[in-house]
This record gives structure tokens, C-alpha cells and sequence, in this order.
């Protein structure tokens, strides 16, 4: 039987998310050890999971060769870029936690293909189920149709990720420039707007541009929602965990005309066999509801890490792991910063719990053939 490749964690914050991943008894890796400054969490964890934990590079077993950086990267303040660096110069193949600069990402890159070892940048939420499924649905449908529109909301934090679930569905983010709007006049406007084209499509983007620098991992308005359409029908992911919906605008191709068959009490019958009527008005692609963090971290999180796990390990890296891909992400990326350029700072507090319950009103809705409210 042949044995895992091993690897070491870089990084037990977000960290810990690849650690489930790496010692779920499905993941292509093995948990080899931990690289960390010695946190009581690091330590903790370490030992729960029965691994040494490294505090340097030079500690690292000779059998690992496999690196999961969780570490923030240069541009965000991190040592991220750093631990990649000199874990490719040992020879390990790296998967990256995003964001990285593009600059970074290139540099990266190149050291990884003169070490004859692979680097890959991780942006997490493409690998996740909701999606992976609004990225195949859009994948087929550009194979029949083309799209006349695509609408990104979501905010600074989670661009980088927005751009690569686009990529990923449209297959390129090939781009031109992007233009945002003016900036509101009044303070407190939370959202900018962009318009551009990615893969020649018309794409608009609703960004929130303000960020708490006491705590700029949260308190986004909106993470991921996403759509695409055409006259045909609109696929959106709707959250980052989602559910996936498809609707679709109503069309009468007869509705200025005069006659009986333009009637729907006079000619049913003509109407009811109409690809357009018999569509339902709106469709789940999957499952019904996101997924609870609690659910997510033992389940979705882990399973859409074995994905980058398996890519990082194949024989050819995926088009969106390929240097074009990064260059392309990174200039899309940047001129869209550049164009809103400073973030709006704003103290957050923690957001409250949500009134009405949205469990407990989804609970009692009455279901029924005419839609009770």
C-alpha cells in the first residue's frame, strides 16, 4: 500500500481549518507535523493530533514534502510569503493560503519551477459545494449560450476569492479596465460600484470598501453572491455557502397582438405548451439551505481542502493554478483596488442576533399551493 505524502501546517489560526482537513481519514496528504511560533493553541494542537510541533524550518523532518501555509502573506502584514519561500527552497511543494500580491504569487512561481516542485495559491471558496455547483452549472450553460451579464457583491476582504469563483466558472479572467463610480459624497456609504468585462461579458461590481483595521477578517456586508445570466434565465450564487438558485424573466412572444391566440383565458392551451410558461419560476441547484459554520468546518471545509490537496498532487496543475491564471487574477485585482483606493474605516461591533429568527421564521411559514406569506 502506498503511503500518503506528508506534510507540514504552517499556522494554526485559519490554520486549523487545513489541519481537519489533513487528519480526516479522506485527504490525500498526511499530517506530518506543525510549523509555529508555540501558541498555547499550537501547542495544544500538536499534541492533540500527536505531531511535533516545529518552531523553525530547520526542524522539519526530511521525509515532509508537502507545505500548507496558513500564514498571512507579506502584503496583508504576515510571514507568509517568507515560510513558502524557504519551504521551496527545500524542496516542498506549497499550497498557499490567499491573499497573495501578484508580484508575490509570480515570484513564487518561478522558484517553484526551478526547484522542479509545484506551487499553488489557495482562494478557498471556488473548491466549496455551493460553489463548485454554480461554477459547473455556468460552465455548461456558456457551452450552449452566451451570458450578457455577470454581478459580483462582495467586499474587500473577499474579492480575491469573488474573482476566482468567476474565473473558474468562465474559465479565463482575461479583462479590461475596470471604472468605479464616484465615491458618495455623504460619510458612511458602505458600497462603491464598478462596471468592466471579463472574457468579453459585461460584469458589474457592488464592493464594500469599508473595513475595521481592529478586526479586517470580518464584517462583511455581503461575502459572495454572484450571478450570470442572459435572457434565458439568471443562475446566482447566492452566499459563499449557498443556496444556488435559477430564475428566469417572464416572456410572451405574442403579448402586443390582438388575436385569440395572444390570450391566456381564450387560448390556454397555447400558452401552457410554451417552454417559457412551463419553467418553474425559480429553481434550488442542490441543496436548500448554507450549510451552518458548525457544519461547514467538519464537512464543507475539509472536503473543498482535499480538492486543492488532490490538485496540488496531480500530474498537471489545473489551468487556474498556471502562472497566466495569477497574472491575470493579479492585474484584474489590483486595478480594481487602485480604482477604489483606500478602504473606509469603520468600527464594528459584533453583529447582533438576527430579528426576526430566520430559523424560527422559516419554520413557521405556512407552505401551500398559493404561497402564504
Amino acid at each position: 500500500m502506498s503511503l500518503r505524502p506528508s506534510a507540514v501546517l504552517c499556522g494554526t489560526r485559519f490554520g486549523e481549518h487545513y489541519l481537519a482537513a489533513l487528519v480526516h481519514p479522506d485527504s490525500p496528504l498526511r499530517l506530518a507535523g506543525i510549523l509555529a511560533r508555540g501558541s498555547e493553541r499550537s501547542c495544544l494542537l500538536a499534541e492533540k493530533f500527536g505531531v511535533p510541533l516545529w518552531r523553525s524550518i530547520a526542524e522539519i523532518d526530511t521525509s515532509v514534502t508537502v507545505g500548507c501555509v496558513a500564514v498571512r502573506s507579506r502584503m496583508v502584514g504576515g510571514d507568509g510569503s517568507a515560510l513558502a519561500e524557504a519551504l521551496l527552497r527545500r524542496g516542498l511543494c506549497i499550497l498557499q493560503e490567499h491573499p497573495l500580491h501578484p508580484g508575490e504569487a509570480a515570484r513564487l512561481q518561478t522558484l517553484a519551477t526551478q526547484q522542479g516542485v509545484r506551487y499553488h495559491i489557495n482562494s478557498f471558496y471556488p473548491q466549496l459545494p455551493a460553489a463548485r455547483r454554480f461554477i459547473n452549472y455556468v460552465r455548461a450553460w456558456r457551452q450552449q449560450q452566451t451570458l450578457q451579464i455577470i454581478e459580483i457583491t462582495t467586499s474587500l476582504q473577499l474579492l480575491y476569492s469573488a474573482l476566482d469563483i468567476v474565473g473558474h466558472a468562465l474559465g479565463t479572467l482575461q479583462a479590461g479596465s475596470f471604472v468605479a463610480s464616484p465615491a458618495p459624497g455623504h460619510h458612511g456609504w458602505p458600497m462603491r460600484q464598478l462596471q468592466g468585462v471579463i472574457a468579453g461579458i459585461p460584469v458589474l461590481i457592488n464592493l464594500q470598501t469599508t473595513l475595521d483595521p481592529r478586526d479586517p477578517d470580518h464584517h462583511s456586508l455581503v461575502m459572495h453572491r454572484i450571478s450570470c445570466g442572459n435572457t434565458s434565465g439568471n443562475v446566482c450564487l447566492t452566499g459563499s455557502f449557498g443556496p444556488v438558485v435559477w430564475t428566469h424573466a417572464i416572456y410572451a412572444p405574442n403579448y402586443h397582438q390582438d388575436d385569440a391566440q395572444s390570450s391566456w383565458l381564450l387560448s390556454p392551451e397555447v400558452h401552457q405548451q410554451r417552454h417559457y410558461n412551463q419553467q418553474p419560476g425559480a429553481l434550488l441547484l442542490g441543496s436548500p439551505r448554507g450549510q451552518s459554520l458548525n457544519e461547514l468546518v467538519v464537512d464543507a471545509f475539509p472536503r473543498g481542502l482535499h480538492c486543492a490537496f488532490a490538485e496540488l498532487l496531480d500530474t498537471e496543475s489545473p489551468i487556474w493554478q498556471q502562472p497566466q491564471w495569477w497574472r491575470d487574477h493579479g492585474a484584474l485585482w489590483l486595478d480594481i483596488m487602485r480604482q477604489i483606493g483606500e478602504p473606509v474605516t469603520q468600527h464594528f461591533t459584533a453583529p447582533e442576533r438576527p430579528a426576526p429568527d430566520p430559523v424560527v421564521w422559516a419554520a413557521e411559514l405556512k407552505e401551500d399551493d398559493h404561497d402564504s406569506v
